[in-house]
């Protein structure tokens, strides 16, 4: 199974830095993980928290998260 290294500079005050590795069958699979653990306490847990966190993810002129395969 795909290993990725995922980090995430949090949309707070401190800009605090999260990153993980994960294993999954996918990128939107081990994203959805990330946020669960380590995002979903600055947006809400939901899918529409989640579509903003990817949004904010994948933003291209601001982008907070990187990903990358393992």
């Amino acid at each position: 199974m795909p290993r990725y290294a995922i980090a995430f500079i949090a949309p707070a005050q401190t800009a605090q830095l999260r990153h993980k590795i994960l294993e999954g069958e996918s990128k939107d699979v081990v994203l959805r993980s990330f946020f669960n653990d380590e995002a979903s306490e600055f947006y809400s847990n939901d899918e529409q928290g989640f579509h903003y966190f990817k949004e904010d993810f994948y933003d291209e002129n601001s982008s907070s998260g990187s990903i990358l395969e393992i």
